[in-house]
């Protein structure tokens, strides 16, 4: 004799998601193919999104400029971005030998490059996340964590703002933003699911 149990309001949930018609519950018999069937499915479509997601969130521009030209924008709010690293003691030595020769350091350049572009992805989706389609007076600032400790900041704030005229920017660029904002809507309306098996 098999055991069967309700699923989970989750559970329930995820197959509902995209399922037809949608039932209050479902059992761990009836449920089980369907379950499996619609978290794949959930699973599959996060990761096209995502995907799309990364193609698409360079269209918001991030400037440092406060006041750009010809822009008609109301301002959303403040975004920021963070992120550290460790430079090593292989990198410490290589970065003392080449400034002792007044070259610069290529790995610390490349973990700074890499930090930087990490921030630019925070502040351009919480940006996205507030309903904003552009960052102005952007402000990066490097520091260095733990003096000596071989651990690299970089840290950037900026105003989310609202474009209203979005072809200032670029033709076609509405429909890119457009496009980013639902990519966006649907990734963290899937992302309440948790897929557990």
């Amino acid at each position: 004799m098999s055991s069967n149990a309700l699923y989970t309001k989750m559970h329930t949930a995820i197959i509902n998601e995209y399922n037809e018609p949608k039932a209050e519950g479902y059992c761990s018999k009836c449920g089980k193919e369907l379950y499996e069937k619609y978290s794949n499915q959930i699973a599959s479509e996060r990761k096209n999104l995502t995907n799309q997601m990364q193609k698409l969130i360079n269209n918001i521009p991030v400037i440092s400029v406060h006041t750009p030209m010809n822009w008609d924008y109301q301002v959303i709010g403040m975004v920021t971005g963070q992120s550290s690293t460790g430079t090593g003691v292989i990198t410490e030595f290589t970065s003392s030998f080449t400034d002792f020769f007044g070259a610069q350091s290529g790995r610390h350049n490349e973990k700074l490059k890499a930090g930087e572009d990490m921030c630019f992805i925070q502040l351009r989706k919480q940006a996205i996340d507030l309903g904003a389609n552009a960052v102005i007076a952007t402000d990066i600032d490097y520091s260095e964590i733990g003096a000596g400790k071989g651990m690299l900041m970089v840290c950037m704030a900026g105003t989310a703002v609202k474009l209203n005229n979005v072809d200032v920017i670029g033709s076609g660029k509405s429909e890119l933003l457009d496009k980013l904002q639902e990519v966006n809507s649907r990734l963290k309306w899937l992302s309440r699911y948790r897929l557990n098996g």
